[in-house]
């Protein structure tokens, strides 16, 4: 799964509000990708919006493929909606050990934030065998350094890559900013004026369900 799918809304309705606009033809947009309208435009795609002046408007439910002569999309327009979304982001280690992942780039990059969460191994040089266990955090401290709730049989270290989902300490958390085609939340983005706030985390299945921050349209 990737990017952003529909799995609620804040307001309690239970169906999904869908909208379509115009979108230029020779636009591509993937499903579950966060866009935003302009006036004049249509549909643009959003590129790594750190702001509420990147301002989303919803989420595409259509894959579209650039000059297929597709020229309306269907968006999920609710500014309460809720959307899962899967950590599947890779992140590569800086350093690590049998108990320890690090990832010196890691926001906020504050102590005990990332408590409850979890990593996912996706690549570990030591220990091939290890790709794709889930592992979850039991403390964190300053610059990206994760402790884990079990030894692994082989070292983790720079240059391995992990997937990374958040506990309980940052529920409801506001900063981050999306990936440069926005299908992903990017931990390492400074967390500046960000547009993603945290509903709640599924550490054990590495999910999140998230809501998009809304600024006023453009005028």
């Amino acid at each position: 799964m990737k990017g952003f799918t529909w799995c609620g809304d804040l307001n309690g309705s239970k169906n999904m509000i869908v909208d379509e606009y115009y979108v230029p033809d020779a636009t591509a947009i993937e499903k579950g990708e966060p866009v935003r309208f302009t006036q004049g435009t249509g549909i643009v795609v959003l590129a790594d919006p750190t702001n509420l002046q990147d301002r989303i408007l919803g989420v595409s439910l259509l894959e579209k493929v650039a000059s297929d002569g597709v020229t309306m999309l269907p968006v999920s327009i609710s500014p309460t909606a809720k959307y899962t979304y899967k950590c599947n982001k890779a992140y590569t280690l800086t350093g690590g050990s049998t108990t320890t992942a690090v990832d010196s780039s890691l926001l906020p990059d504050t102590a005990d934030v990332w408590i409850g969460g979890a990593i996912q191994i996706v690549t570990c040089a030591a220990d091939s065998s290890l790709v794709g266990r889930i592992v979850k955090i039991s403390d964190s401290a300053t610059s990206g350094v994760l402790t884990l709730a079990e030894t692994l049989p082989a070292a983790l270290a720079s240059g391995d890559t992990i997937y990374l989902c958040p506990g309980y300490m940052l529920k409801d958390y506001l900063l981050y900013s999306l990936s440069s085609d926005s299908m992903d939340i990017d931990y390492d983005q400074a967390s500046t004026g960000s547009v993603v706030r945290i509903v709640s985390s599924d550490p054990d299945n590495m999910e999140m369900v998230v809501t998009f921050e809304a600024s006023e349209p453009n005028t």
